[in-house]
């Protein structure tokens, strides 16, 4: 293969254009150049000088490292990174990397939104949003959660999905599952005694753990666990295998069924009871704390998302007051007190393209992805509800194509290496 043909090709894969896999040599590091190779020592390159001035070819360790940087600037979608590992071995090695998921993390910040997941019957269904070459098939991430032949169907929901894994909640099972759509690996976790004995209304969260590698991940599980209101949690580890001990909150309350977020340590669910409050469980303390109603006039719980503020490590709110969705951060303000400000205002109705005069009960976020700062909204105009997913950030929307009529939908979010 020339230099020029493979120059070509990466042009190619750096504007989402496939790459032609060509035969090669056996030696790996032979396949492929990403720059034109130096046949002699003594020609001119920019690459690496010796202590005595002679110009080498770089070292094959240094032409990854450059080879993953690169390949990371992809854009983001399925397709992007399933050519660039068909390309040759070398890049299929690098894109498949624990590492290198690392870097394109950090990189693009914020993962594609591959489609949302309903609750429908028996399963948990998966609703792509993706055009070809980057749709996933529904049946590909889809799960089922009860078995067809049983004359009942079980008392279970789905919770959310993060860092690339949907919690589960089976309360007739008495039991957690943690499903990875990409890999389809799936882990049961059986629920603690304290929270099945006292059949409390249960909420929850799934967490990645990067820093102990070999996919390990976190679940804190909330709920009430008495007639009083007493409300606590406990963390489960994939690494142990166990449930730690019983966290309480400081007073009585009732955690909503809305999805938690995450922002910086800490996850966020709204509260059903004081209505508009927020409960926040540290990872570094391992403490519950409620936080006071967002002071803002006429908040709407099945309208607003506990969202991540700018910075993305405050808490920030997304209010819809259809036409105008508002957002709101944390801050803290010149007396030392933490205050909530507006941070922007956007005409919705201009954004999607809707009529500014749809009555009130038309509209309503329906979830929040904090791995893509986006927001699902839907909006009931004429016969059908439509439904939207909105970059808070970009502003950049999509509208998924179908009826829908759930109240609640989950974004799934990730950086997605494989076959489609």
């Amino acid at each position: 293969m020339s230099d020029t043909s493979g120059l070509r090709n990466f042009a190619d894969l750096l504007h989402g254009r496939p790459a032609v896999p060509k035969p090669v040599a056996d030696d790996v590091t032979t396949r492929y150049h990403l720059f034109p190779e130096f046949p002699s020592k003594k020609a001119k390159s920019p690459f690496h000088m010796s202590d005595a001035g002679e110009i080498w070819p770089p070292p094959p360790l240094d032409d990854e490292d450059v080879l993953t940087e690169i390949l990371c600037r992809l854009p983001p979608q399925p397709s992007s990174f399933l050519h660039a590992s068909l390309t040759c071995k070398l890049w299929g090695r690098l894109v498949s990397s624990v590492a290198f998921r690392r870097r394109v993390r950090d990189h693009h910040r914020h993962a594609p939104i591959f489609g949302v997941y309903e609750k429908h019957a028996r399963t948990l269904r998966f609703i792509p949003s993706l055009d070809a070459p980057d749709r996933i098939p529904p049946e590909r991430f889809s799960l089922k959660v009860c078995a067809d032949g049983s004359a009942t169907v079980d008392n279970w929901g789905m919770l959310g999905c993060r860092h690339g894994r949907v919690l589960v909640i089976n309360l007739t099972r008495r039991e957690l599952l943690v499903f990875d759509p990409v890999s389809g690996d799936r882990h049961v976790i059986a629920l603690p005694l304290d929270f099945v004995n006292h059949r409390c209304t249960a909420n929850g969260a799934v967490v990645c753990c990067e820093d102990q590698g070999a996919g390990h991940f976190r679940v804190v599980l909330v709920g009430v666990l008495g007639n009083g209101g007493e409300v606590a949690a406990r963390v489960y580890s994939s690494e142990t295998g166990e449930w730690g001990e019983l966290l309480a909150a400081p007073e009585p309350c009732r955690v909503g069924r809305l999805p938690c977020t995450m922002v910086g340590n800490g996850l966020y669910w709204w509260l059903a009871e004081p209505l508009g409050s927020i409960l926040q469980f540290d990872f570094g303390t391992h403490s519950l704390t409620i936080i006071d109603k967002p002071p803002i006039a006429d908040i709407n719980i099945g309208c607003s998302r506990i969202i991540r503020g700018k910075d993305g490590t405050q808490l920030g709110l997304a209010v819809l007051s259809y036409p105008t969705l508002q957002i709101y951060d944390r801050q803290v303000g010149s007396h030392g007190a933490l205050m909530w400000v507006l941070r922007k205002t956007l005409h919705m109705d201009k954004i999607l393209g809707l009529p500014a005069g749809m009555a009130d009960g038309n509209t309503y976020i329906r979830g929040y992805s904090e791995d893509a700062a986006a927001i699902v909204m839907s909006a009931h105009h004429g016969v059908r509800n439509a439904l939207y997913i909105v970059h808070l950030e970009s502003m950049k929307h999509m509208k998924i194509h179908g009826n829908f009529f759930e109240n609640l939908y989950h974004p799934f979010a990730n950086f997605y290496i494989g076959r489609l």
